[in-house]
């Protein structure tokens, strides 16, 4: 590593991306269940689409979250 400190190698990223991935697709719609029940709401004033759909979705935003939330590892210190 350069003495002036620009190291542009990517480190490695906190936490797997399956374990926010899943998360998302399993946290979504346990989350919109949830609160369709919690709140006096009925699914059908929102339309809510079904259960696989909401997993895709939570898919998504847990890769996002991922990409988001997850900081690089600080670097480690070169051993001689």
């Amino acid at each position: 590593m350069p003495a002036d400190g620009s190291d542009t190698r990517m480190h490695a990223r906190r936490g797997p991306a399956w374990a926010y991935v899943f998360g998302g697709a399993l946290g979504l719609p346990f989350a919109v269940t949830f609160l369709l029940d919690v709140l006096p709401l009925h699914s059908m004033d929102f339309s809510v689409p079904p259960p696989g759909a909401l997993a895709l979705f939570g898919v998504l935003l847990g890769g996002k979250a991922y990409l988001i939330f997850s900081k690089p590892l600080p670097p480690q210190p070169q051993r001689r």
